[in-house]
């Protein structure tokens, strides 16, 4: 199984000042963003292959999606805006989950057969 590819330390606090903290394990981080319509909690995995994203408004649980088999997590930035874009693979299907996280949040999904 192969190591799940994350942008490193130092990417992390270029594009968003602040970079994912330890969690349980040291294989284990994650790192909340406030942009202007909420919380952004991330959390990846890169023993077990998974990526979570949370989308907060103050109490309520806007939009929550964890998914195994991620192969890799990339920062795009663009026209002022920031994204966390997360890759999967797993038997016969394939996919990203594509965050905006600057200056609001947004959240596309896709997965489509091999």
């Amino acid at each position: 199984m192969k190591t799940l590819i994350v942008p490193g330390e130092q990417e992390f606090l270029d594009q968003f000042g602040e970079a994912p903290e330890v969690l349980a394990e040291p294989w284990i981080r994650g790192a909340e963003f406030e942009p202007e319509n909420g919380t952004l909690g991330l959390s990846f995995d890169q023993l077990e292959n998974s990526i979570r994203f949370e989308w907060r408004q103050g109490d309520d649980v806007v939009r929550h999606f964890f998914r195994e088999g991620a192969t890799a997590l990339r920062i795009r930035t663009e026209k002022k805006e920031t994204h966390l874009v997360a890759e999967f693979e797993s038997g016969e299907l394939s996919g990203e989950v594509d965050v905006r996280v600057y200056p609001r949040i947004a959240i596309k999904d896709s997965l489509l057969r091999k």
